[in-house]
């Protein structure tokens, strides 16, 4: 018949296709206020929110979660993964209101 192809064998050894998800952020230079972000411990379940300050140096922000739970501070020397969901949007300039000079 025909002969198995090698790159069948190899994808089978890989496992399942996984599916896109949110981008880890290894370094927190790119993170800004507004981020959306997903916090995933090494156990437990991610926890999603919205990047509410981040300090200069980028070592810490604090995030207000979409789960109800308040606000929460993330440090880089806890052992957890940053995965960014969306960009801040940018926001519009002011338009100058009706009959003001």
């Amino acid at each position: 018949m025909y002969q198995r192809s090698p790159l069948r064998r190899i994808a089978a050894r890989r496992g399942p296709a996984r599916v896109a998800g949110p981008a880890e952020v290894p370094d927190w230079s790119r993170l800004g206020r507004g981020d959306d972000v997903e916090v995933l411990p090494p156990r437990g379940t991610a926890v999603a929110g919205t990047i509410d300050m981040i300090a200069p140096d980028r070592s810490v922000f604090w995030m207000i979660r979409r789960d109800g739970g308040g606000r929460t501070m993330v440090c880089s020397g806890d052992d957890v993964s940053v995965a960014m969901v969306a960009r801040a949007k940018a926001a519009r300039p002011p338009q100058p209101e009706a009959g003001c000079p």
